[in-house]
Formats: structure tokens, C-alpha cells, sequence
């Protein structure tokens, strides 16, 4: 039977050599990614988008391009979904850019039900509003999601 200060020194030498190991667990191989400090940078849109419409613009003048656009996106996808999003310029105090974004939502609840008039689902038509400092005017912009 060994004795117990040998017990205790083969411990204490466990102890110290665990004491410099790491866990591994999902930090290890997806660390976490840095902070960005670009701030709105970041969100800029980068997608292109498969058509724009100033708002005040009659239905007439873009409803055959957005039908014929409509029908080729359904056919690469019959899932496919489109983003309806009213973009204002980037400038200005965050309530002005909001007061646009307010202003521009008729025109993109139009753009929106001209999508859903040539075929697309409502579920699959999704509206939102942004910001975006290069923007010069306010527009409607629609992408394929």
C-alpha cells in the first residue's frame, strides 16, 4: 500500500500539469469574430438589385419588367422570395432618415402588391426600410432572396 504523502504528490503533479491544459469545446475551432469598428459600414447592402423604382413612378411603366423578372427568377427557383426595401439616403439625423423611410413606405407597399399580382406569394415577399449613405434620393429597391 503506498503511502499517503506519495498519494498526495502524484496528485499534486496531476494538478499542476492539468493546470496548463486548455478545454477544446467550439471556441477552439469558430472563434468568435472580432468587433467591427466600421459601425454602419458594415450594413451596407451589397447585394445588387434585381430592379429599382423611384418612388411616384406609375405601375404601367415597370409592372411587364417586373412580371418578366418575376417568371425567371420562379423558374431558376420556385422557392425564391423578394426583399421590398425602401432605401433613403444615409445623411441627416436618424429621425429624418426615418421621416423618409415613412414617406417612401406607399411606394414600396405598391411595388410590394405588383410582386404579389404576377405571382409571387405574399409570404414569400418581405418589406423593410434602410439607410444607405450613398444613396442621393429615395428609392424602392427589390432583391431575390
Amino acid at each position: 500500500m503506498p503511502k499517503p504523502t506519495n498519494q498526495l504528490a502524484a496528485a499534486l503533479a496531476v494538478l499542476l500539469v492539468l493546470s496548463g491544459c486548455k478545454l477544446i469545446d467550439q471556441r477552439t475551432f469558430a472563434p468568435a469574430p472580432a468587433a467591427s469598428s466600421t459601425g454602419a459600414a458594415a450594413r451596407i447592402e451589397t447585394r445588387t438589385p434585381l430592379m429599382t423604382v423611384v418612388p411616384g413612378t406609375k405601375l404601367a411603366t415597370y409592372e411587364a419588367l417586373l412580371r418578366a423578372a418575376v417568371r425567371e427568377a420562379q423558374a431558376r427557383d420556385p422557392t425564391v422570395s423578394f426583399d421590398v426595401i425602401s432605401v433613403v439616403p444615409g445623411t441627416g439625423t436618424l429621425a429624418q432618415q426615418i421621416k423618409a423611410a415613412e414617406a417612401d413606405r406607399p411606394a414600396a407597399m405598391d411595388v410590394a402588391q405588383a410582386l404579389i399580382a404576377a405571382g409571387v406569394t405574399d409570404q414569400r415577399v418581405n418589406l423593410g426600410a434602410r439607410p444607405d449613405p450613398s444613396a442621393h434620393s429615395p428609392d424602392v429597391r427589390v432583391y431575390v432572396r
